[in-house]
């Protein structure tokens, strides 16, 4: 399974990084305007790939409400940080990751 190599959800900074199966590991990094998933090379130090992005206007617009109603299903955590650890966490590869967030985000 997949596992937590760091976390913080404070008022200053809200990440968690997440090592998969595969060895690759990402970031999910959570601010104000939006969300965003890296991916993280050299022992989880360098981002080397934007995997997702998302603002926070557009995922709380009409066009994503599909999105959010997926997004539930599969977490009832309240901070989007959680959810999206939450899921991430159930896959083991950055492969599955992939196809887990087109699933939620792809109508």
């Amino acid at each position: 399974m997949s596992e937590i190599i760091a976390y913080k959800s404070g008022l200053s900074a809200k990440y968690c990084q997440i090592k998969f199966n595969d060895g690759n590991r990402v970031l999910i990094s959570i601010a104000q305007t939006g969300i965003k998933i890296l991916k993280l090379k050299w022992g989880g130090l360098i981002p080397s790939e934007n995997i997702f992005e998302i603002s926070t206007a557009e995922l709380f617009s009409d066009n994503y409400k599909f999105a959010r109603k997926r997004l539930t299903e599969r977490s009832l955590a309240f901070d989007m940080l959680d959810v999206f650890k939450e899921i991430l966490l159930r896959t083991d590869s950055l492969e599955s990751a992939r196809r887990e967030l087109n699933a939620i985000f792809i109508e």
